[in-house]
């Protein structure tokens, strides 16, 4: 099979691999029938990395497959059947997980980052990552179902209210998945700090109401005269130095910073005081956290919208130059097809 494959130093090639084969009774051989690159994607081939990924990994933990193959203990799921990945395999017996915080195991494998994942024509996976869904979801809205439960657990962490004034930083595919729930969980006022004006266009399509240029603009200032106030609530989805720092400057009192992007390079100064006299809560979400039920049925909202944002689908031998037009920023989300036809 083909199979895009990290060989380290920001190197990721497609290659001719073996088709992977049931080796556990609780294992499932899936058909990729697609899959959408990720910001960390990016990162990883970064140098130095932003996300570290072992030599030889086959990358993509954003990915859905139809079922070819079923080992001798799975129930679940049956030949045939469409599926969504759940791609964070967890231990169970580590501190966070029998604390009930399972995302934030200590031995956690993401297939496509620390085991072989979805850029290929076909992966293993265990039985119970997976979850059936109708075929009225179309495969480049099916893989992105981990991305948007990833989403919605920052969500539920700062429980936006229609009344709220919420800024995000950055409008990459992920700072879109945000733009799109805070719209469809009723919120009026959002807005978008993106340096690229493409970017912060689209971001005005998907539903947010005021586009800053962070470089050209003063943010703070631009919002007392939108808004005649700051914000409630910031979102952080570039993951940049600067955005914690400013962020604090522009909440008000009891806001609410939530840090989502992950640079592991990145180290940031914040002010203390500020956040102690403001009573500023500042919160990490790290993956989805027992949100894939609730990400597979906001997909089959049609209201969601995460198509306004598809910028291309391409074939999985073009993944070096899908990768170069969103570093570039001349797209947004893309989604891989590894069979090498365009799909519905």
């Amino acid at each position: 099979m083909q199979a895009a494959v990290f060989e380290g130093n920001g190197v990721l090639n497609v290659k001719e691999m073996p088709k992977p084969v049931i080796r556990k009774p609780n294992q499932v051989l899936l058909r990729v029938k697609a899959a959408s690159i990720c910001g960390s994607d990016l990162q990883a081939l970064h140098v130095p990395p932003g996300q570290v990924i072992p030599v030889g990994t086959i990358m993509g933990h954003e990915f859905c497959g139809e079922v070819e193959a079923i080992g001798t203990e799975v129930t679940n799921v049956k030949l045939g059947d469409y599926v969504a990945v759940d791609t964070s395999e967890v231990c169970g017996t580590c501190e966070p997980c029998r604390a009930g915080f399972s995302n934030l195991c200590e031995q956690r494998i993401c297939y496509g980052q620390n085991g072989d994942g979805g850029f290929a024509e076909y992966v293993v996976m265990p039985a119970h990552l997976l979850y059936p869904i109708p075929r009225s979801i179309p495969p480049y809205l099916a893989a992105q179902a981990e991305p948007l439960a990833c989403v919605l657990n920052g969500m539920r962490k700062i429980n936006p209210t229609p009344a709220d004034r919420v800024v995000v930083y950055g409008a990459g595919p992920i700072g879109l998945t945000f733009i799109r729930l805070l719209e469809l969980y009723g919120v009026q006022q959002i807005a978008v700090c993106q340096r690229s004006e493409g970017r912060r266009q689209l971001a005005l399509e998907c539903g947010a109401t005021i586009g800053i240029d962070p470089t050209k603009q003063d943010v703070k200032e631009t919002l007392l005269q939108a808004w005649g106030t700051t914000a409630d609530i910031v979102i952080d989805t570039a993951g940049t130095a600067s955005v914690p720092e400013d962020a604090v400057d522009i909440l008000k009192f009891h806001g609410k910073l939530l840090l989502f992007g992950g640079n592991q390079n990145v180290i940031s100064s914040l002010h203390p005081a500020a956040i102690v006299w403001k009573e500023i809560q500042v919160l990490g979400s790290f993956c989805a956290h027992n949100t894939f039920p609730m990400a597979i049925e906001i997909l089959q909202n049609p209201d969601l919208g995460l198509e306004r944002f598809l910028s291309a689908r391409m074939k999985l031998s073009e993944i070096r130059e899908a990768m170069e037009l969103l570093e570039t920023r001349q797209a947004s989300r893309i989604v891989l097809y590894p069979d090498r036809e365009i799909a519905d």
